[in-house]
């Protein structure tokens, strides 16, 4: 019996080792949000969705330049871009410390948050939507993040004021991972706490490499030419008109715990959301 007691004890405490490791991974993340076109439902919608209190992020899109000078200030004898980085000197490494290097932590936050229509699992789906009589695709998107600890995490919200609807994300992992998602159709005009994402990214990237050892250095110092002036060549559209709130009634509030791998489906009567999960 004692022997017993001292295997469960010993149980209990690997899995908390395992759970406190740092250990933040990538997984691409795609998401659905369609309508049911007959919808029957007798079910009044009295509540609102209440928003989070807590501080939000947004997706990462960053403004893009492109430098004005750098496509005439360089010598016509070698190409642009060979000169542009000319002044890049990778530190290789030998086959001694290669095994030092952790090559499955390897976690890229710069390229997290960042919106995309490139969606893979859920495409067959998608096309099964679209041929569907009965119900109408709302939108489609994709992304790639770190899930991290419900302390560390962060709700990330978006909106389409023009397709009118909007959703609240928060992944994270306790000793399993977990979903919370609220969405709504409507326009949301409540006021919200956001953080900055690069502020958010910023955090994540500390809180990996902070106790990491084994760093490759580069020098990354990229050969451009002086007096830059530079273009934007992309920029978000905005919605500039005002648009006029709606009560947030009809919703979806649900937690749930999740695996890699999977598809899950959060419903309302009116509408719907498939959430893929997938590790990189």
């Amino acid at each position: 019996m004692k022997i017993s007691k001292l295997l469960f004890i010993f149980i209990i405490i690997l899995s908390i080792n395992i759970y406190t490791e740092e250990n933040i991974d990538e997984y691409k993340i795609e998401i659905i949000i369609f309508k049911y076109l007959n919808n029957n439902s007798d079910e009044n919608f009295t509540s609102e969705l209440k928003i989070p209190e807590e501080t939000i992020i947004q997706f990462y899109n960053p403004d893009l330049y492109i430098n004005k000078k750098a496509l005439s200030n360089f010598s016509k004898n070698n190409s642009f871009f060979y000169n542009l980085f000319s002044n890049i000197k990778p530190n290789y490494i030998n086959s001694e410390t290669e095994d030092l290097i952790d090559k499955q932590y390897n976690p890229n936050p710069k390229n997290w948050f960042r919106e995309s229509i490139n969606i893979s699992t859920l495409g067959e789906i998608k096309k099964k939507i679209i041929n569907n009589s009965d119900i109408y695709l709302l939108d489609y998107k994709s992304w790639v993040q770190g899930v991290d600890d419900i302390e560390s995490s962060k709700y990330l919200y978006y909106e389409d004021k023009v397709k009118q609807y909007g959703f609240f994300l928060k992944l994270y992992k306790k000793r399993f991972m977990h979903a919370d998602i609220k969405s709504f159709i409507g326009i949301n005009n409540k006021k919200i706490q956001i953080k900055p994402i690069e502020t958010h990214i910023n955090d994540l990237e500390n809180k990996i490499y902070s106790s990491r050892t084994n760093k490759l250095n580069y020098d990354l110092t990229i050969n451009y030419p002086n007096n830059n002036q530079n273009i934007m060549i992309s920029k978000p559209n905005k919605v500039e008109e005002l648009i006029s709130a709606t009560d947030l009634n009809i919703y979806i509030d649900e937690e749930k715990r999740i695996f890699n791998g999977e598809v899950h489906l959060f419903e309302h009567p009116a509408f719907g959301i498939l959430l893929s999960i997938k590790k990189i």
